[in-house]
């Protein structure tokens, strides 16, 4: 079993936050997973790394955000017809159903990561004083999670170990 599959099984009780691009993956395939591939947020994924996130949010009691997160989910505007008020539909359920943590940004922009990442990555880095296995595919965040001893996973890792096995 890998670290990662170990990293899920030990949080599933505690929490899973996922960055916002992944959560964008997420609420997309949840939409149309046929749009995956041509939506420009996410086409560099496929309908299989929307079944593999599913497969690992499916492993967790709760999900883990922030309102920097949200709030770049929220302002989508690249979505239309049928698929606007679906979009909009699953980002309720999802904001309704999630733990939200807020740290005011003012605190935000003082974290050391804040040059570097930016506010919502900073946010969600800010959060590493809580037992929650985060969940990346931005490489400096995930980077700046392990220096502060934090468990993360590179979402990239699992789409290649996907290939290997």
């Amino acid at each position: 079993m890998t670290d990662a599959f170990q990293l899920i099984r030990k949080h599933r009780g505690n929490g899973l936050l996922i960055d916002t691009n992944l959560l964008l993956l997420y609420l997309v395939g949840k939409t149309n997973p046929g749009r995956i591939a041509n939506f420009k947020r996410t086409s560099r994924y496929t309908v299989e790394d929307f079944d593999l996130l599913g497969q690992i949010v499916e492993q967790f009691r709760t999900l883990v955000t922030t309102p920097h997160v949200l709030t770049e989910l929220s302002n989508l505007r690249d979505l239309q017809g049928e698929e606007r008020p679906a979009f909009r539909s699953g980002f309720v359920r999802t904001v309704e159903q999630a733990t939200e943590y807020c740290d005011e940004s003012r605190l935000v922009v003082k974290d050391p990561s804040f040059d570097r990442l930016g506010l919502t990555d900073a946010a969600i880095a800010s959060l590493s004083r809580h037992s929650y296995l985060f969940l990346t595919d931005d490489l400096n965040l995930y980077l700046t999670l392990l220096e502060r001893g934090v468990d993360a996973i590179n979402f990239s890792y699992l789409q290649q170990l996907r290939w290997t096995l």
